[in-house]
């Protein structure tokens, strides 16, 4: 009998895990960068528009394996930063811009991330009135090593 219910427990333990983790693959491939936008304004803030980000954050540290893997995919760096900050510091905080000149182009620089700690650097530039963002090579590097650091997930 005992046999019996520990069986049970490990299929019905087994089948939940795979569950989560399905959730977690669905979910991450729903994040995009276009989820993130910056307001601008007096006060620049940012909005994240995306269900998918919500439900990774409610599942929690269990997703930061395969979010880390994401901070990899330019089309879901941001959105992944945002989540495992939200997982980890229950915020992520915004602050810029700092304005640059680069390439005869004006370049703003945003932080996101944990206050006064970590973060990912956003770099934008208006080209006929249409923003772009973009994450130099650097500050990519930089972020996957400290959420690997962070995590232990070296």
């Amino acid at each position: 009998m005992k046999i019996i219910i520990t069986f049970l427990l490990v299929v019905l333990f087994t089948n939940i895990t795979f569950a989560q983790f399905a959730r977690v693959d669905a979910n991450i491939k729903k994040l995009n960068n276009n989820q993130f936008t910056i307001i601008h304004g007096d006060q620049p803030m940012f909005e994240m528009n995306s269900s998918a980000a919500m439900k990774l954050i409610k599942i929690g540290k269990k997703a930061t394996v395969k979010l880390i893997v994401a901070l990899e995919d330019s089309t879901k760096v941001i959105m992944a930063h945002i989540v495992l900050c939200h997982i980890y510091f229950n915020v992520a905080t915004f602050s810029g811009p700092k304005e640059f000149i680069a390439n005869d182009r004006q370049v703003s620089k945003y932080f996101l991330g944990q206050e006064k700690g970590e973060g990912l650097i956003l770099s934008e530039t208006k080209i006929n009135g249409v923003y772009k963002i973009y994450i130099e090579e650097e500050n990519l590097k930089k972020i996957i090593a400290f959420w690997k650091n962070k995590t232990s997930q070296k």
